[in-house]
Formats: C-alpha cells, sequence, structure tokens
C-alpha cells in the first residue's frame, strides 16, 4: 500500500460512519393516529429542513396516520407565538402538551441538530446529512430516532473508476445530492416507526351564513365586507369573481367559527359571485357560493 493510499485509508476509518438507524419504540405509550409535523431544527439550511419535513410528512401519511397540513400548523404556531423566525425555531423550547393541544391532535413529530456535511479533497470525499427526530405524545416520547445518510468516494477509493470519481465530485454537495441524501434519510428512518391501519376520513368543514355588504368611499369606489359561518379553526378564504381570487378571512375575536374579509372594490367594478372556501387542518375544503 503507497502513503497516500494508507493516508486515504486512516481519514475513512477517522470518519463517522453513516449506519444503521439508532431508534427506540415505548411500546407502553398508545400509537398515535393524528400526528402534526413541526418545523425541523439545526443549521442544515431551511430548503433541506423543509424538504425533509415534507417528505417526513408524505412517509407518515403513507403508513397508516392522519396528518394535519403543515401550513395549518405553522399558522397555529404563528398565531401563539411559537413561530416568530422560521429559521431560529427552537422546539425544545416550547411545552409539546400545550402544542399539541393547540394543534388537536395524538402527537407531533419534532426534528432537532438537523445537518449537512461535506469533506471534500481530491483521495477522499464525504457527504452526510442527518439529525434527530421523535414522535411525541403529552404523555412521552413514543418513537425516537438519530440517524446520518452519507456517501463516500474518492479516486483511491475504486478500482481505477477515474472519470466516474469525476462525474461524482461534480455533483458533490449539490442540492440534487442532497435531496438524494434527504430521501435516504427519511426512507431509513421512517421505516422504524410502526405502520397503522388508517381510520375514518375526517370529517368535512363547513360553510353557512355568507352575507356581504356594500360601502359607498368618498373616491367613487366600494368596501364590501364579506362575514360567514364556517368550522372553528379552518382556513378561510373568499373569491370575490371576477375580481379577486383567495382573499383572507379572519376569526372575529369572541365569536367561534365566524368569519369576516374586506375588499375594496375599484370605481365601476362588479362582483357576481362570492364564494367562501374553508380548508380544514387536514386539507378538506368546502365552498359555497352566493350571488351578491
Amino acid at each position: 500500500m503507497t502513503a497516500v493510499r494508507r493516508f486515504a485509508a486512516a481519514l475513512l476509518l477517522a470518519l463517522p460512519a453513516c449506519g444503521g438507524v439508532n431508534h427506540r419504540l415505548r411500546n407502553e405509550l398508545a400509537q398515535p393516529a393524528t400526528v402534526a409535523v413541526l418545523p425541523f431544527a439545526g443549521p442544515a439550511n431551511a430548503a433541506s429542513r423543509d424538504a425533509t419535513r415534507a417528505l417526513v410528512q408524505s412517509r407518515l401519511a403513507a403508513r397508516g396516520y392522519r396528518l394535519v397540513e403543515t401550513n395549518w400548523v405553522d399558522r397555529i404556531l404563528s398565531e401563539r407565538g411559537w413561530l416568530r423566525d422560521p429559521a431560529a425555531f427552537d422546539p425544545s423550547k416550547l411545552a409539546m402538551p400545550e402544542v399539541i393541544a393547540a394543534l388537536g391532535v395524538d402527537a407531533v413529530v419534532v426534528g432537532k441538530g438537523f445537518d449537512e456535511t461535506s469533506f471534500n479533497i481530491l483521495v477522499l470525499r464525504r457527504h452526510a446529512f442527518g439529525g434527530d427526530l421523535a414522535v411525541e405524545r403529552s404523555d412521552g416520547v413514543w418513537w425516537s430516532a438519530n440517524h446520518s445518510a452519507g456517501s463516500y468516494g474518492g479516486f483511491l477509493l475504486t478500482s481505477g473508476q477515474v472519470f466516474s470519481e469525476l462525474r461524482a465530485q461534480g455533483d458533490h454537495g449539490t442540492p440534487m445530492q442532497t435531496l438524494a441524501l434527504v430521501d435516504e434519510f427519511v426512507g431509513d428512518v421512517v421505516a422504524t416507526i410502526p405502520t397503522r391501519q388508517p381510520g375514518a376520513a375526517a370529517p368535512l368543514p363547513a360553510v353557512n351564513d355568507v352575507t356581504s355588504k356594500r360601502t359607498a368611499m368618498p373616491d367613487g369606489s366600494e368596501r364590501l365586507v364579506v362575514e360567514s359561518r364556517a368550522t372553528p379553526d379552518c382556513s378561510v378564504c373568499v373569491d370575490l369573481l371576477p375580481i379577486a381570487r383567495g382573499v383572507p378571512m379572519v376569526a372575529l375575536p369572541g365569536e367561534p367559527g365566524r368569519y369576516r374579509a374586506t375588499q375594496d372594490l375599484p370605481k365601476e367594478s362588479k362582483v357576481t359571485s362570492i364564494a367562501v372556501r374553508a380548508r380544514s387542518a387536514y386539507g378538506s375544503e368546502v365552498k359555497k357560493e352566493v350571488t351578491p
């Protein structure tokens, strides 16, 4: 073995291995049915953490869990002051029983310490992505895991495959390579979470009592106020056709299930249809359309 080969081998041994998933399952706690995936924390860039969160969401749904939508989760966290800056989100500062109660689920997925590391010299390269995941109930952590997915390579670690290694060096550390590691990480980790039989579908939200009121403004324009009742805690918006779509409706303080939207209309504009849409935490949407 040449001195360079010995150096490469020593480097490889010195680097931490990306082995199997280190996980723990507490069977004495009840398996959750409804789950919310919180934003993931760690020094990895936001795009990588968001991609990991989305994949965990999708894979858990495929294993029989009912997942609330991440946009809905973020809205609830923001409204309660728990998600002021997504880049600095730290789940360890939250009282999880309070978060679980606010989200109305059996458990939350908490992700911490997500990091992407890269080591690249002529004779050796390594690229890894990993972190800690846990499924937390209000009465304790039901499942937890620590894992790192990674790849190794280098000119001297293969038998003369110089051109393929050059291509690998070109991909090393790129977004596509990172996404591949994220996919590998999520696949490895979620495979250790027990599956469950899907339960009944979440009930559809309801929309009713849609009303509208126009007020003339001094400049000749009009102010249109739309009110409606809808299932509490839904995301509610209104389409004012053909003028505007997706105008947010806000919940009225002290009146659970009542929402209002205000829209200023240009001069001589005409709204021919008002459609209020309510979307539940689980992604079910209903619409009620009226003529103004």
